[in-house]
């Protein structure tokens, strides 16, 4: 049997002890930051509603919680919008972004082995 099992077991592990380090602790934060940082790097605006349109991650109760949640971990922020002020802009801290780097080379790291 390939190694493939083994490797991802123990990426699964470190991703775990990196999303701990950054007090993420359920997979609808990891979605929800996910959703955040993709918009980001893809240049796209992504505005409190499109959070919560994310029906497939959980309820718009919910959801609003988990943002609310990522706010107060500095995992993200809003930004209101300068042409329409009912609009917010969610995106990425310089703390959500650095939890991408980490996962990103710890990525590289087992991509390599």
């Amino acid at each position: 049997m390939s190694d493939f099992p083994s490797n991802y077991l123990h990426f699964s592990k470190a991703v775990h002890r990196v999303n701990k380090r950054y007090r993420i602790n359920d997979s609808k934060e990891l979605l929800v930051l996910e959703a955040v940082l993709d918009a980001h790097i893809d240049g796209v605006e992504f505005v409190v509603l499109d959070l919560i349109l994310l029906n497939e991650i959980a309820s718009q109760a919910t959801l609003h919680s988990v943002m609310k949640g990522l706010i107060l971990k500095k995992m993200i922020k809003t930004e209101t919008c300068t042409r329409d002020g009912r609009r917010k802009f969610v995106l990425p801290t310089k703390h959500g972004l650095a939890w991408l780097k980490d996962c990103s080379e710890l990525l590289a790291t087992f991509h390599h082995q």
